[in-house]
């Protein structure tokens, strides 16, 4: 039976783990291990496989074989976040435990009739309870608990397995592997996605709400109206090359809406085709580069849809029509806008690429079905792009050696890079979350893509494209009426907040020295009171409008790193090393901020004059 305190503690802190292994009560649902007796009369267990018995602890002295395991992790301190991997009876978390008693830790055993005979031999309020940070079945699948263990203890970070788990669950550890590996390279992307856009995201969104206030909304004006008709999303893969007469066959013949997607846009100019509309939303100042050939010739028939934090340079000076979305990246647009007839603005989800934007755009356009061209995902030889790209160039043996293995769409093996792969990944996420939508790729040689059939570009032109769908001037319609009063309403709170804003942090930064002063004095029961100040203050930038807004969203990374070391700070048993790393962390912070705010400030007040000019002209008109 599960101790009595281990229930406890799993119904008050993790109630879905005890009601995943309640079923075990039940002796007869017990049927993988058996508790025998070594010879020194500890505990072990057995483990029928394959009619061979098996241990999971030495039938003869499993302590000393759990101190075996121990002195094997030698290299490690009181500071470290250790993931127990496979849990046995536990000796060998006990013995890890004992000597560093001020480790966090994670407890993670795959198997739950494993957990069940964990939990029934060892109490967890021996093992200092307070410094258990998780414990997961691995078969829920729920890695939310673990992804944050590992946001936590990132710089110093420990996977300890019990080794006789592994060799009898290799599938089990393999598994462990995958999603331990998925989610370090998962943290990763995001956070030098996040790191490098973090201000570009929020100073493009700033700069871009006058175009976005001047432009139709392309998902409001739009949404649903093509129904049953075909679009083609055309990206910039090699295999785009083989597809130019097709295309042009189609866009001839008006048989369905061609969407460029990034730098396949100079493809199709280089052959002198117009797609019925180019898509953009990187944030990047480099975007830029993508529309110089449209800049360059003045080429006025290819409607721009941007995505409002997209790179300001982009969209200005573009010659033809412009479309805007609002994106996930953009909380300026989302904090200002509200539609004048209540109708819901939809927000596009950033993504790792434009595809994906896309094919959300698509899908709430209406569109029954999409075909993706160009869209290898993966490497082509030596090529990666296709031709027209003046900024493309083919790989190096290095990038080519350092290439990721999968399935293309006749079942052989091709090279990909992460990105890519990432990619694709979204793209079949997409493709299953989204429903009455037909997703067919007719990308040749390109990468196996999860719920999209392979056909052939030609093949669906004589079989599904029969006749012209696209109209002249098919994105002709109403610009887009944000509500003004809205508007306006909320430009007045947030002047409020603004002007709160040297106060909150005048008060911040006076409690960081107060702290600091106290701890230099000893005075550490002072400094405890400041913390509570200090966390007071910090809820009030949480909740003032224009950091919200503004200055958070352009310090994400800076601010989830503040808020995680509140955590581990707290595990910190010497006082003055705690009150010294509490203020180098805030005071990092705050410094940052402030920075930022005297960096926006011109944009801010360049805003404030759009926002005033769109409300004025909008209550002389009488509207």
């Amino acid at each position: 039976m599960i101790l009595t305190d281990n229930i406890n503690i799993l119904k008050e802190l993790i109630p879905e783990l005890w009601d995943g292994l309640k079923q075990y009560e039940d002796e007869k649902n017990r049927i993988l291990f058996q508790i025998k007796e070594t010879r020194r009369g500890d505990k072990t267990l057995s483990i029928n496989k394959d009619n061979k018995e098996n241990y999971l602890h030495s039938k003869y002295d499993p302590i000393r074989e759990a101190n075996t395991i121990l002195e094997s992790y030698e290299d490690m301190d009181d500071d470290f976040g250790i993931i127990f991997y496979g849990t046995g009876l536990g000796y060998h978390i006990k013995l890890v435990l004992e000597k560093y008693r001020n480790i966090r830790y994670y407890i993670y055993e795959p198997i739950p009739e494993l957990m069940y005979n964990f939990l029934s031999n060892i109490n967890l309020r021996d093992l200092s309870k307070s410094k258990l940070m998780g414990i997961s079945i691995g078969r829920d699948n729920n890695i939310e608990g673990l992804s944050r263990f590992v946001d936590l203890n990132k710089d110093k970070l420990k996977i300890i397995e019990l080794p006789s788990h592994k060799q009898n669950f290799p599938d089990e550890f393999n598994k462990f592997n995958e999603i331990f590996l998925e989610l370090i390279r998962s943290k990763r992307t995001q956070l030098v996605t996040n790191y490098s856009f973090q201000k570009r995201w929020i100073i493009n969104s700033m700069k871009n709400f006058n175009e976005v206030l001047s432009t139709p909304n392309i998902l409001i004006e739009k949404k649903g109206e093509f129904k049953g008709k075909t679009a083609i999303l055309v990206a910039a893969g090699p295999s785009l090359n083989e597809e130019i007469e097709n295309i042009r066959y189609i866009k001839e013949n008006g048989l369905a809406h061609i969407f460029s997607v990034g730098s396949a846009i100079n493809t199709l100019i280089y052959h002198n085709i117009y797609p019925d509309a180019a898509c953009t939303y990187d944030p990047a100042f480099e975007n830029q580069m993508v529309f110089e050939i449209i800049k360059e010739k003045c080429i006025k028939e290819i409607p721009m849809i941007f995505g409002s934090s997209v790179g300001y340079e982009t969209r200005e000076n573009y010659p033809g029509d412009k479309y805007h979305m609002i994106t996930s990246q953009d909380t300026v647009s989302s904090y200002y806008l509200k539609n004048e007839d209540d109708r819901v603005i939809n927000i596009v989800q950033d993504a790792p690429s434009i595809a994906v934007v896309t094919i959300q755009i698509l899908y709430e356009l209406g569109f029954s079905r999409i075909l993706l061209v160009g869209q290898n995902l993966g490497y082509r030889g030596k090529e990666q792009y296709s031709k027209g790209i003046s900024y493309g160039s083919d790989l190096t043996e290095e990038e080519l050696e350092k290439g990721i293995k999968v399935k293309d769409v006749y079942g052989n093996e091709i090279l990909t890079n992460e990105g890519f792969n990432f990619m694709r990944q979204q793209i079949e996420h997409y493709i299953k979350q989204l429903p009455n939508i037909k997703v067919i790729n007719t990308t040749k040689g390109g990468a196996h893509v999860e719920g999209a059939d392979f056909i052939e570009l030609k093949e669906v032109i004589d079989n599904c494209l029969k006749e012209k769908i696209v109209e002249d001037n098919w994105l002709d319609g109403n610009k887009t009426i944000y509500d003004k009063e809205y508007l306006d309403f909320k430009s007045k709170n947030m002047d409020k907040a603004y002007s709160r804003v040297s106060k909150i942090n005048k008060e911040y930064k006076d409690i960081l020295n107060k702290i600091e002063r106290a701890i230099n004095n000893r005075n550490f029961s002072q400094a405890e009171k400041l913390y509570i100040k200090l966390d007071k203050e910090l809820i009030k930038i949480e909740n003032n409008d224009y950091y919200k807004t503004f200055i958070l969203p352009m310090n994400r990374v800076q601010y989830k790193i503040l808020v995680d070391s509140i955590d581990i700070l707290n595990y910190i048993r010497d006082p003055y090393e705690k009150g010294r790393k509490i203020v180098e962390s805030f005071r990092n912070f705050i410094d940052i901020c402030t920075e930022d705010m005297q960096m926006i400030e011109p944009i801010y007040k360049e805003m404030k004059e759009v926002i005033s000019n769109y409300t004025k002209s909008s209550l002389e008109k009488g509207e």
